[in-house]
């Protein structure tokens, strides 16, 4: 993450849910075993602010993948002691947030030796 990047403006809590739902999300996802690649690209004049986490979790399928924006669809089964069950409300939580700012949210392809990605990116 480069040190000077700066986030959109946006209220700290709002932003604080977003990391946060996706961070939980990539780590239930990876396991005790797995590994997360967290990173931001800064923004540019035709891009703005991108940031994706990969896992190394289960495989999200891109062609069905809009399904995990539903309300209730989750794939916890059990209850992580730190992280808690999910419910399946982080991601679309994720979703009407950052839509209010004009950015969007999906799973895009992951990264070599990652098995899913979510990307969030804002406009310029």
């Amino acid at each position: 993450v480069p040190s000077d990047t700066r986030t959109p403006a946006m209220f700290p809590a709002e932003l604080t849910a977003v990391l946060l739902n996706l961070l939980t999300n990539a780590i239930k996802a990876a396991g005790n075993r797995g590994r997360i690649l967290a990173s931001i690209r800064s923004p540019r004049k035709d891009c703005g602010l991108r940031f994706r986490f990969d896992n190394t979790g289960e495989a999200v399928d891109l062609k069905n993948a809009e399904r995990w924006f539903r309300p209730f669809e989750t794939t916890t089964t059990e209850t992580d002691p730190l992280l808690g069950q999910g419910m399946g409300f982080g991601l679309p939580i994720t979703r009407q947030i950052i839509e209010e700012y004009g950015a969007t949210v999906e799973f895009v392809r992951p990264r070599k030796n990652y098995a899913t990605a979510i990307q969030v990116e804002f406009p310029p």
